[in-house]
């Protein structure tokens, strides 16, 4: 090793000197690695000066230099007192029991970890550091939770040792981060080899695939929506991004994993290959550093390239194996009072600093680049739902809270002595913030659990911040103590505060307080009418019984599984009062959120299926006559002036489920329904009024009746087509059915609403928040396969043959075969999107082979009470034409709150 240096700053040093440089030559490389991490003040402690010129003094005294007492005193201290625990932790703290080498409290301890550098979050520390934490305090816990996760350390060091690991994490692109950790370290040792050399294969051709796609228009539009002309890259690098957000959605097709393992390979190769650069905060360059970096700056496609040969390293060096992988339990932590169930062994986090860092702001570009800030609001949302750590998170929305004691006197001395308003705001919601979010976590640990805290103080206008401080006191207004507490690192503010990272050890002193909702049903405002029900059961009773009842609109589109309108009516109106707000993330053709519209309910419907989402928009969004009268004329005129292309009439002929899709058709027919599958594919509808006539293209694609464009087949599922094969003229069929559906009239008191594309199991838009009610009927259990029920449908929305084979794998009813897992992210995200008295009710189909309410209920077990399960005899019901309904025999109500 050549010589290396390390500087300590003394106030009294002569004003020619910044610091006192050490230098270290080759037989000192283990004390130069010992001391690298070290602050300043801890150096001055162990050499046991303050000031400069008595160090000098003893220095000259003794006959040695300044650098050779130095090096003396460290390695004597070194030598005395150095205690090793797991085998890497170093002793710089004297005689306490757990004292721990700075290093592995900081993200620059775990770089040599496997996994550890996926994505540079600073803000962290190594895996050493929480393995000695839960030996040493919490060897015997069953659960360990980490309410501000970060790149996850926490959670999949307390997984490998075989602990149930719990975490929350209110940034996406940490959340995706740890999943991907996760995914892989599940993983059997020859499955990651596997992996391995996957990973090292695309890498090698990642910079010559990524320049044949197109760059991704979403992607684009959303850029300039979010950030306006703001240039954080060049023109060449932006369009690349642009392309790899296409690459990476065209490798999920045919390779999930890969695909997730590229998107980590960009996200930490976004900000090097900007013209942003992390220091501190995310900045702009400089013009020197941008001079400086201009004729190196990296190319994005070959730091992906290098980053995926890193992490293919990385995948290979793991060495064990993870059973059950980390539960995403909130994101947001400053929601665990929402929790009822929830009992934990043990805590160990690192909350975030209150030191003005802007948590967000640093990670928008990869935000950004997965889909999470689509406009301005975005970013504003996010951090307000974080924990108050910096001046930018301070709005006009938050307001503190209780306050420790010791933050109400700080906060007056800043209020006094502040350059900026904000820092005594900021500091006031941080304390109340955390005080909040402790008092929900003391409340739901064991009796005998511990809560693991590092933390560092801050300083503000010469005023010290004693953050820890504000953690003692709440967690001790709960019945907890401070059992042990180790100073990590210290240093020096800019006004020469001495401040501190330490690690707090908490532990239970008196019986805790009970923190579940014990409320009883009764109380709600729904319970009476829920019980009505129960006992009436009246969308079986007099006209609610007929099929035909309900508006209209609801035959927009026929489509298997729809539920019956009038079940969803009284469903509504049970749980929902006018002027609420409700969801339904497993929405169809959008029955719940079109009578939830009818009923003066603000209403969100989501769906994976294109087809789905356009017929939903079609009821529920604002839906202009004249507008859609207008896209048929645009549509006859683009059928009049074009012509199907070879590739085209190629592609139909891979198209087969009841039979050929050229069979369905007369040639003419099926040419005019080909191009106005092509203009939908140009023209994707953007408001209700097109959604409205592509939804009646998609009615009369098929049926039993002179409506449909068909031979004769059925208007749910287009079983194989039978009868004569006739032409039939797709613009009068399609101008009738329009007319018809754009001629019914609405109340007064309809609420428009917003239909949307999502897969349940992802992430759901920030705007869906503070909702009375979730209302869903998901799929049932081994019975309709949508993708299959819907074909035709779904190929005419721009499904190609692969697509059915790919695309359909997405379905939770196809997921849901595998386990019902699949279902904790929707709970997860129903709780926190859900008000604290909403209530969430499911719709199941009950079987011989699946009890679905028990299973779900057990899935939801982390996140709601039961208050109650019901069940409707079905045995009646009819069957519309269809053969097989599938192996459902009753259907379930699950109420939770």
């Amino acid at each position: 090793m050549p010589q290396t240096y390390k500087n300590i700053y003394f106030r009294d040093l002569p004003a020619e000197k910044s610091s006192l440089t050490l230098a270290f030559g080759v037989r000192d490389a283990d004390l130069y690695s010992a001391v690298k991490p070290l602050s300043s003040d801890t150096l001055r402690n162990v050499l046991g000066y303050d000031s400069f010129a008595e160090f000098q003094h003893d220095a000259e005294t003794s006959g040695r230099s300044v650098n050779a007492l130095a090096l003396w005193i460290l390695r004597k201290h070194l030598r005395d007192s150095q205690t090793v625990a797991n085998g890497q932790l170093l002793d710089w703290g004297g005689d306490h029991p757990f004292s721990l080498n700075a290093l592995q409290a900081t993200y620059r301890g775990g770089r040599d970890e496997p996994l550890h550098t996926w994505y540079p979050f600073l803000e962290g520390f190594s895996s050493a550091f929480v393995e000695a934490i839960i030996q040493r305090y919490c060897p015997n816990s069953k659960t360990v939770f980490d309410p501000f996760a970060g790149t996850g350390t926490t959670p999949l060091t307390a997984a490998r040792l075989g602990k149930q690991a719990l975490f929350c994490e209110v940034n996406p692109v940490l959340q995706f981060v740890v999943s991907v950790k996760a995914e892989v370290i599940q993983m059997q040792e020859t499955t990651r080899s596997f992996l391995a050399q996957q990973i090292i294969e695309f890498g090698e051709s990642v910079q010559a695939q990524v320049q044949n796609v197109l760059p991704n228009a979403y992607l684009r539009h959303s850029f300039e929506s979010v950030f306006g002309k703001s240039g954080f890259f060049d023109s060449n690098t932006f369009e690349t991004v642009l392309k790899f957000r296409s690459l990476i959605d065209d490798t999920h097709r045919f390779s999930p994993q890969i695909a997730r393992i590229l998107t980590v390979a960009v996200l930490r190769s976004l900000v090097p290959a900007s013209n942003l650069i992390r220091r501190g905060d995310l900045r702009y360059m400089t013009e020197v550093e941008l001079t400086r970096t201009h004729d190196r700056k990296p190319d994005l496609a070959e730091l992906v390239a290098k980053s995926l040969a890193k992490l293919a390293e990385d995948v290979c060096s793991i060495t064990s194996s993870i059973t059950q992988a980390p539960l995403l339990l909130l994101e947001n932590a400053k929601n665990l009072n929402l929790l009822p169930n929830l009992e934990l062994d043990s805590t160990i986090s690192s909350p975030p600093y209150l030191n003005g860092t802007n948590y967000f702001r640093n990670t928008k570009i990869e935000l950004w680049f997965l889909r999470r800030l689509v406009c301005r609001d975005d970013l504003a949302r996010f951090r307000f739902d974080a924990l108050t750590a910096g001046i930018n998170d301070v709005s006009k929305g938050k307001s503190a809270g209780k306050l420790p004691p010791s933050a109400i006197g700080v906060v007056n001395e800043l209020e006094k002595n502040s350059y900026d308003t904000r820092i005594p705001k900021m500091v006031a919601c941080f304390a109340s913030e955390m005080n909040s979010t402790l008092c929900a976590l003391a409340s739901r640990t064991a009796k005998k659990g511990i809560i693991a805290m590092d933390i560092g103080d801050s300083a503000y206008a010469g005023v010290r911040v004693p953050t820890d401080r504000f953690i003692v006191e709440s967690l001790e207004s709960e019945g907890f103590e401070l059992v042990d507490q180790s100073v990590l690192r210290e240093r020096r503010s800019r006004s020469q505060i001495k401040l501190a990272q330490q690690l707090l050890i908490f532990g239970r002193k008196r019986a805790r307080q009970s923190h579940g909702r014990r409320e009883r049903i009764d109380g709600k405002f729904w319970s009476s009418s829920w019980n009505s029900f129960k006992e009436n059961l009246p969308h079986q009773t007099g006209t609610y019984a007929k099929r035909n009842w309900g508006h209209p609109l609801h035959s927009l589109c026929s489509y298997q599984g729809k539920l019956k309108p009038s079940l969803a009516a009284h469903l509504v109106r049970t749980f929902v009062k006018p002027g609420g707000k409700m969801l339904d993330p497993f929405s169809g053709v959008g029955t719940l959120a079109f009578e939830a519209a009818l009923h003066g309910v603000e209403a969100w419907a989501f769906d994976i299926s294109p087809p789905a989402v356009h017929i939903t928009a079609g009821k529920i969004e604002t839906v202009d006559p004249a507008k859609c009268i207008s896209t048929v004329h645009q549509l006859a005129d683009f059928i009049n002036k074009n012509e199907p292309t070879s590739e085209e009439l190629a592609s139909i002929a891979s198209i087969r489920f009841n039979g050929l899709l050229s069979s369905y058709f007369h040639s003419k027919t099926l040419n005019e329904i080909l191009l106005a599958r092509r203009y939908f594919q140009l023209n994707s509808p953007s408001n209700g009024s097109e959604s409205l006539v592509l939804s009646s293209l998609l009615h009369i694609l098929h049926g039993n009746r002179p409506y449909a464009l068909s031979r004769r087949s059925h208007s749910l599922t287009p079983f194989a087509p039978t009868g004569p094969t006739e032409y039939r003229a797709l613009i009068p069929r399609l101008l009738a059915k329009v007319e018809r559906s754009v001629s019914t009239v609405l109340p007064s008191d309809f609420v428009t609403g917003h239909s949307i594309k999502q897969d349940v199991t992802e992430w759901w838009p920030s705007s869906v928040r503070e909702l009375d009610a979730v209302i869903t009927s998901p799929p049932f259990f081994a019975s309709t396969r949508f993708h299959v029920g819907n074909w035709m449908r779904l190929w005419f929305a721009g499904w190609e043959a692969e697509d059915f084979q790919q695309k359909s794998g997405a379905f939770v009813d196809e997921r849901q075969r595998h386990g019902f897992d699949v279902y904790e992210p929707v709970f997860r995200q129903c709780r926190e999107r859900l008000k604290p008295d909403g209530v969430l009710v499911l719709h199941l189909g009950g079987s011989r082979k699946c009890d679905m309410a028990e299973e779900l209920s057990r899935i939801a077990r982390a996140w709601f009470s039961v208050a109650d399960i019901f069940v409707e005899n079905v045995s009646h019901c009819e069957r519309h034409g269809i053969r097989d309904k599938g192996t459902t025999v009753n259907h379930q109500f699950l109420v939770l709150h």
